[in-house]
């Protein structure tokens, strides 16, 4: 991604990131409905949602219509409610949903053995639940955030090169080393806040699936029930936390993915797979495309672990944000209280969970981004040289 790269067309870009994230979100989409249960399912029994202080929202159950009468007279399809818990005294409404989709992945399901519960009581169908959303957005993302970034970092650095020609008076100012090391950072946040606001109602959609072992509708189905319920500002609930998740993601990890593969450019410890046998040994031929796939593997997989650590705890923020609202939703938890913002709720999720609570699921994130942020950018880089004569 660095401005000595042979330029690549915008399709070329588009297709080999798109065929980086499908690989990526196909792989691992098991460990992502891991990781939303184990963070929603630790609120079960938390009052870190949002929540109604007032009676509760579910009049009646209307079993041979397959309908739910809410309070306000409003009548839905059970399948908008799956689960009912109920702080207060139970109803016959509340007791027909005790069932909660979350008790079979709690807080204390180590990611093996959720595997094994959500194929045992779901099959395949529960391990893949929120995949088409995922798909849906692949294409999209691709396109803002891969190709944003390679095309806002080429920006920054013609205008930083200029800037010190212009101050210093450097005529070798062009090489890379002397780019400045803040344009992965700046780059990555921005690129990562684009594809974040873009694709942020299909991550929501993807969210709820993946969280209800009940709920089967398809993506349409669950998009006119958002806008029903919240209107069109529900499509964008939990994007306040998705945005403080994936901006620092990104400025995180393209800084040390450009970093890792500077430092392996640069030594010997990968011999002939190593760039810099490519530039010594072999009197400066270009590399073949397993070195650049080689190079980009390791750097996403250093650069993904740490920028995941980092931003666990704006996921789990995030997740029980999108699998819980103030509004008639997927799952309702009644409880006095709640609500504030997303701090607020980092801050009740320590003091009733502990620090541990902050990294719910974090197991289950690094097993799904680390190998799958190596295998997209090395897809991409891959994909770019491979399609750069034909795209």
């Amino acid at each position: 991604m660095k401005e000595d790269r042979p330029s690549s067309s915008t399709a070329s870009r588009i297709v080999s990131g798109s065929v980086g994230s499908i690989i990526y979100v196909t792989a691992f989409a098991p460990l992502e409905v891991v990781k939303v249960r184990q963070q929603a399912a630790a609120s079960s029994g938390s009052s870190s949602f949002p929540s109604w202080s007032g009676p509760p929202p579910v009049k009646a159950l209307l079993r041979g219509r397959g309908a739910v009468v809410l309070s306000d007279g409003l009548v839905v399809p059970t399948s908008s409610f799956p689960c009912l818990a109920a702080a207060a005294p139970r109803s016959r409404a509340a007791a027909a949903y005790d069932h909660h989709p979350h008790r079979v992945v709690d807080r204390r399901s180590g990611v093996l053995s959720s595997l094994r519960a959500i194929a045992r009581n779901e099959g395949r169908a529960g391990l893949y639940a929120g995949l088409k959303p995922t798909l849906y957005a692949t294409v999209p993302n691709a396109a803002v955030y891969l190709a944003s970034y390679d095309e806002i970092s080429s920006r920054l650095s013609r205008r930083d090169r200029r800037r010190r020609r212009r101050d210093n008076d450097h005529e070798d100012d062009d090489r890379d080393d002397h780019r400045g090391h803040w344009i992965p950072f700046v780059a990555g946040a921005s690129a990562r806040l684009a594809s974040s606001v873009v694709t942020a109602p299909l991550e929501l959609v993807r969210t709820r699936q993946a969280a209800n072992p009940i709920r089967r509708g398809g993506v349409l189905e669950e998009f006119r029930l958002i806008v029903k319920t919240s209107g069109l500002a529900g499509l964008y609930r939990g994007l306040v936390p998705m945005i403080l998740r994936d901006v620092p993601f990104g400025a995180t990890y393209f800084p040390t993915l450009e970093l890792t593969r500077s430092v392996m450019s640069n030594s010997t410890f990968l011999g002939s797979w190593g760039k810099r046998h490519h530039r010594v040994e072999m009197m400066g031929t270009r590399p073949p495309v397993a070195v650049d796939a080689l190079e980009a593997f390791v750097g996403g997989m250093i650069a993904g672990s740490l920028a995941t650590v980092l931003t666990t705890p704006f996921d789990v923020v995030k997740t029980r944000r999108m699998t819980t609202t103030s509004s008639h939703t997927t799952c309702l938890v009644i409880r006095p209280g709640g609500g504030g913002t997303m701090f607020d709720h980092m801050r009740r999720i320590f003091q009733e969970e502990g620090h541990a609570g902050l990294w719910r699921g974090n197991c289950a994130r690094m097993m799904k981004v680390a190998p799958g942020s190596a295998i997209m950018i090395s897809s991409y880089e891959s994909g770019k040289r491979l399609l750069e004569d034909v795209m």
